[in-house]
């Protein structure tokens, strides 16, 4: 194998581990409930804490948080629109957003604390909104027949 392979490899490892996330798209349209995906292993790992947070997960904890969990519970909430309906028991930390708007569209993180040095698994979900309607400087509204991703 050549050098320029081995650092490759090494330079694809180093982000992997430093960077361990996937990130999903989901659509959906204004006025209907979404659910984000977002799951864990409860039968290797046991009851884990997760937050959701809208943007970015940093290094560490949730920001700008939305939702979080304790494993077993619901512990924190921002609006009421925001919800866990999966089965926390089985390790689905899901969010769920009622009635959605095009204020919604954006990048969302989910963060599985799971005990040790960066072990968390990261999931982002990029949420687009089809058929939002967007208010112009006119204040005359357009309908959108494409998704819309704002990044917020």
């Amino acid at each position: 194998r050549s050098i320029k392979a081995d650092s490759s490899l090494s330079l694809w490892l180093v982000c992997r581990t430093i960077c361990e996330c996937d990130s999903v798209e989901v659509k959906g349209h204004t006025g209907q409930d979404i659910t984000l995906p977002c799951k864990y292993d409860r039968k290797y790992h046991g009851a884990l804490s997760a937050c959701w947070q809208r943007g970015e997960i940093p290094a560490r904890g949730c920001s700008n948080q939305l939702i979080s969990t304790d494993g077993l519970r619901v512990e924190t909430r921002a609006p009421s629109r925001y919800e866990l309906l999966g089965r926390l028991e089985d390790g689905d930390v899901s969010l769920t957003i009622k009635s959605l708007t095009e204020g919604d569209a954006g990048r969302y993180g989910c963060r599985v604390r799971i005990p040790g040095w960066f072990n968390d698994e990261k999931h982002h979900i990029d949420l687009a909104c089809n058929n939002c309607i967007i208010m112009t400087a006119s204040t005359s509204a357009h309908r959108l027949t494409h998704p819309l991703l704002v990044v917020l």
